[in-house]
């Protein structure tokens, strides 16, 4: 592997900050699989950089914080908070992700799953913030 499952993460997440498709179709493999449990499935490192690309930019980004990662060879578990803001009300998730890797260090599969009612629980106080000019922190 050219390099591991840590380094290539952190380089993935580190991307979210300010994605760009290029970027982050990088670190998958062609013929990659996102598990995204509550959304789907989508198969392409081209379909997937794209809808992730357009989910982060949605935001303005996203910082993650890895909780904890546990590493055997070629898989990779994680759990991460994923933090952004919808104007200027943050919003937090809670992501157990999965991620396998070919051996040149490329992400063959991410399967992911978090708590989708919390999600839009944030989103709808974040449009009502917007609504009544007044920010939620």
């Amino acid at each position: 592997m050219s390099d591991s499952p840590e380094v290539v993460i952190g380089r993935y997440f580190d991307a979210w900050v300010n994605p760009t498709a290029e970027e982050l179709r990088g670190v998958f493999a062609p013929d990659a699989v996102w598990v995204d449990r509550p959304q789907g499935v989508r198969r392409g490192a081209e379909s997937i950089a794209a809808q992730i690309t357009a989910q982060l930019a949605a935001v303005g980004g996203v910082t993650v914080d890895v909780v904890s990662m546990l590493t055997d060879g070629r898989t990779a578990m994680v759990e991460q908070v994923s933090r952004s803001k919808v104007r200027d009300t943050p919003m937090s998730t809670v992501v157990m992700a999965v991620f396998e890797f070919e051996a040149d260090g490329r992400i063959t599969q991410w399967r992911e799953a978090y708590d989708v009612k919390s999600m839009l629980d944030q989103i709808e106080a974040a449009v009502k913030s917007i609504h009544s000019g007044k920010p939620k922190s």
